[in-house]
């Protein structure tokens, strides 16, 4: 079934060199504080910011420009929330950092409408702002005696990468995005090269507040999906409008569910899986990587959603039907990706996923070609509602056919 980060019995383990449970410091688990929540806030306008360039018809080179411009304010936050994960956020010195980090996620958001055009130096300084920070709190820690971390890595990590989107800013294009992608392929190479990093550093990760971290900024994707439609409603007011706006709630209501009442569950037991059999890799990919698929999708879904409130009586234009059905089989595809890459059977997620990619083109591609825009809503909300009855009627089969237990 399409759980974000799903995991079965056999998961997580398999995806990497297992072993036994690690003789390391136990990982603290802790909720998410109200200073990280107020840091998100900046992440509903940046969301927001892009998420409008989605809208009407979008082109090749808009949904491109979506997902560059996207990348790096996800790739901020993430880093943000495993370090905090890592050294907690109740010092007073994160907090300040992280406060100092806002202004700098702010810039990016900003600059977005324009960040490959006119604006692309302020989207670097803001990138190089948030790196910064990363390299503040890492320094701070790499420093203290106790620490086996080498002063090398958050030099290069922060301080390296912040300096090559800050000179980015003062280069042409295309040498500016060529140096983007310096900064961002250093930090994914560093990712993955583990020398001078602590080989229980992947143990001190709190899963239960990366699951509850990741599951707000799901909750910030799935509120400006919210957002669009109401407020669109607000500028169309017409009956037709109204049921475009009421479908689509239903559709975004409904992969809410799915994530929230299966996904995150399932997510704890994929990442505590990983961390038990030292999957490190696997904890990285489904963490820093893929979820990022995940709000993607959901992103690019609203626009199609605006769209088709906006204009409900028309058929799509050709962006937002790809945007429509993009958004909802993407949603799907980036779970399937997460739940292999814990080590789920390929039988098992392709039970739930071969559905939701028969639906997607049998029936809503067809149906947001052909028929009026909230009619295409429609059809994607069924969509969505018979993949979660479907899953939910597996669920109930499985649990009938598992062997009892008995008390031994």
């Amino acid at each position: 079934m399409p759980q974000s980060w799903a995991v079965s019995e056999n998961a997580a383990g398999a995806a990497e060199n297992s072993g036994p449970e690690p003789e390391g410091p136990e990982p603290e688990d802790h909720r998410a504080g109200w200073f990280e929540l107020f840091f998100d806030l900046v992440f509903v306008v940046t969301v927001a910011v892009l998420a409008h360039g989605l809208h009407g018809d979008p082109g090749a080179a808009d949904f491109g420009t979506f997902l560059v411009l996207f990348f790096p304010a996800w790739w901020a936050w993430v880093n943000l929330t495993v370090t905090v994960n890592v050294f907690g956020s109740g010092d007073a010195r994160i907090q300040a950092t992280l406060l100092g980090a806002m202004p700098g996620l702010g810039l990016m958001a900003a600059a977005a409408p324009e960040g490959l055009g006119d604006r692309a130096w302020a989207y670097a300084l803001g990138a190089a702002w948030v790196r910064v920070a990363i390299f503040a709190i890492w320094w701070d820690h790499a420093r203290r005696r106790d620490n086996p971390l080498p002063l090398w890595r958050p030099l290069t990590y922060g301080l390296a990468t912040a300096a090559l989107w800050a000179v980015s800013a003062a280069v042409p294009s295309p040498a500016r995005f060529v140096l983007w992608a310096l900064a961002i392929a250093l930090e994914v190479v560093l990712l993955a090269v583990r020398t001078g990093l602590s080989p229980d550093i992947y143990q001190r990760l709190s899963t239960e507040h990366l699951v509850e971290r990741i599951g707000l900024f799901v909750v910030i994707v799935l509120g400006e999906s919210v957002f669009v439609v109401v407020s669109t409603l607000a500028d169309h007011f017409t009956a037709e409008a109204a049921a475009a706006a009421l479908l689509g709630f239903v559709v975004v209501a409904e992969l809410a569910m799915v994530f929230f009442a299966w996904g995150t569950s399932s997510a704890l037991r994929g990442l505590d899986r990983a961390q038990a059999g030292r999957a490190d890799r696997a904890m990285r990919d489904t963490v820093m990587y893929l979820p990022y698929l995940l709000v993607s999708a959901i992103t690019v879904l609203s626009g199609a959603l605006g769209t088709a409130v906006a204009e409900p009586g028309h058929t799509l234009p050709t962006g937002a039907r790809w945007a429509l059905c993009g958004g909802v089989l993407g949603f799907y595809t980036a779970n399937a990706a997460i739940a292999l890459r814990y080590g789920d059977e390929v039988g098992s997620v392709a039970a739930w996923y071969l559905p939701s990619l028969l639906l997607v083109a049998g029936a809503l591609v067809p149906a947001a070609a052909l028929l009026p825009a909230w009619a295409a809503v429609g059809i994607a909300a069924a969509v969505v509602l018979l993949l979660a009855k479907l899953a939910r009627h597996r669920i109930a089969r499985a649990a009938r056919d598992a062997p009892p237990t008995t008390a031994g």
